[in-house]
């Protein structure tokens, strides 16, 4: 069943978030294990890409997430909205605040009035500026002591904006200290903040909603985190020029960044955003009346607790924070924070690995510890015979091996192993230390097996023979189909061989 993800786009590309599974993979394992009218379950849902493939699916769906800023989307993912109501807010919001905004940024050239796009800074010196003008279009010029003094001394007065402290923490290099706002230029802090009074006034929730995300959707390229890309040729005659790059991981500011003007992220987003909706509408606007409210359940919680019935879900489908491999909550904080969400994370229920210095009970010990509550949460929502699918992606034995003595200790009995694999590698993937090529999903059976503790047989001589075994009768095998003929002769006997062993065993046979 291994197959590659389509391009995030639409719904899936309103807003960023960490971790993103394909969603056309994720639909496979809901048709292969649920049929019409079941119950798909995620208690850690993040975005909600499994919870909206459930309900394409003409299934329910149930979906539990500490993150506040992940509940959000998800929500706003799954919910109709007036298409024509949201561009009229829109339009509203423009008229008020576009002219207002861009002054920030107009700054007279040679007698004619320009408006600033971008600019480049180093050393708190604009290396780079770009403009437009009506008459000459858009240039590049010599960054002036002037692009200094707007920037830093804005002429408007900002709103409210966040001085929520980051978590200091190295690994995704945060320093001691380090605000919120400590992100963002003077001039961007009054812009966004102007834009977030004006969303605020929004009688209508879902509509508020949506216009909350497309703020923070715009927070990270807004942000001095956009950093600089150099020495790439448009073709062969043309110089080659600074482009635009992304927030890519942490808040790591670089030594060049690009300052964007603010207006123009905001519209831009919303032009993503109206995309995404009109695809909402598309997909869900022939259901019944109060569909969410029926069929979907959604709780800003913790996986350890999840408030439901006994036996009441079909099928799990889960992604869980593998270790410190991504720090969800930390990483998000920026995005919370500017919605005031920050202050309702229990910060304590997360089931993370954190180096960060005031996080140090979020060691190994607490991780299986809480991971291992939420198996068993897991184990009492789901019907017996049911099935439990799990991403996971780790070379590391140990991990391994607690992962699934997990699933055995609470009765569930191996049925598969699946590769997921990516159209195109993140930058997370290219890095992570101790990381699989492709994410692999277990899938369990709700089985109640008597399965004895699983152990290492650390014998190469054995486990060559066994996959020059498996691979005569297979040859078209790949190494997750030896995973799995593997794993369904070891694990009823209480063993597995060690994981990157076995990669690296299959490596060298397949060569040869």
């Amino acid at each position: 069943m291994a197959a590659k993800d389509k391009t995030y786009k639409g719904i899936y590309a309103m807003h960023k978030y960490w971790g993103k599974k394909p969603f056309n993979e994720i639909s496979k394992f809901i048709e292969r294990y649920t049929k019409a009218g079941d119950t798909v379950m995620d208690s850690f849902c993040g975005s909600g890409v499994t919870l909206i493939e459930a309900l394409k699916a003409d299934r329910k769906c149930v979906g539990v997430d500490l993150n506040p800023i992940a509940v959000k989307l998800a929500k706003v993912s799954m919910t109709t909205v007036d298409i024509d109501l949201l561009q009229q807010t829109f339009a509203a919001i423009r008229e008020k605040l576009q002219g207002m905004i861009n002054s920030l940024y107009e700054v007279e050239l040679y007698g004619e009035k320009t408006l600033v796009t971008h600019t480049i800074w180093k050393d708190g010196e604009p290396l780079e500026v770009w403009y437009k003008t009506e008459n000459a279009g858009k240039n590049i010029r010599q960054g002036t002591d002037i692009d200094i003094k707007m920037c830093n001394h804005p002429h408007i007065e900002p709103k409210w904006y966040p001085d929520s402290i980051l978590y200091e923490n190295s690994r995704i290099n945060v320093g001691e200290g380090q605000k919120v706002s400590d992100l963002f230029t003077p001039r961007a802090l009054v812009g966004l903040s102007w834009i977030l009074d004006e969303i605020q006034k929004i009688q209508d929730e879902n509509i508020r909603n949506v216009f909350e995300l497309t703020l923070t959707g715009t927070l990270s390229q807004t942000s001095n985190l956009v950093f600089v890309i150099r020495g790439r040729k448009r073709n062969k005659e043309a110089e080659p020029r600074a482009e635009v790059g992304s927030w890519v991981v942490g808040y790591w500011v670089p030594e060049e960044h690009f300052e964007i003007n603010v207006w123009n992220c905001f519209e831009n987003r919303f032009k993503r955003i109206l995309k995404g909706e009109a695809e909402i509408r598309e997909l869900f606007s022939h259901r019944p009346e109060g569909y969410f409210q029926r069929d979907v359940r959604l709780f800003n919680g913790t996986a350890t607790a999840i408030p439901i019935e006994d036996n009441s879900v079909d099928y799990v489908f889960i992604d869980p924070p593998h270790a410190n491999r991504i720090l969800y909550m930390e990483q998000s904080l920026m995005w919370n924070a500017w919605l005031k969400l920050d202050k309702e994370i229990d910060w304590k229920d997360e089931i993370v690995i954190s180096e960060a210095k005031d996080r140090r009970e979020k060691n190994t010990e607490d991780y299986n510890r809480l991971l291992s509550q939420a198996f068993a949460e897991i184990k009492r929502v789901l019907k017996p015979n049911q099935y439990f699918s799990m991403a996971f992606n780790c070379l590391d034995d140990n991990t391994w091996m607690d992962t699934l003595n997990l699933f055995t200790r609470y009765g569930f009995e191996i049925a598969d192993i699946t590769p997921l694999e990516y159209s195109a590698t993140s930058v997370i993937q290219d890095n992570r230390k101790n990381a699989l090529k492709t994410d692999f999903v277990l899938t369990f059976k709700n089985a109640d097996a008597r399965l004895q503790q699983i152990m290492f047989k650390k014998d190469d001589v054995l486990l060559e023979a066994k996959i020059r075994k498996i691979l005569k009768k297979h040859p078209e095998y790949e190494v997750y189909n030896v995973m799995n003929a593997l794993f369904e002769e070891g694990i009823p006997e209480g063993y597995i061989f060690q994981v990157s062993h076995i990669v690296k065993k299959c490596a060298e046979l397949m060569k040869g």
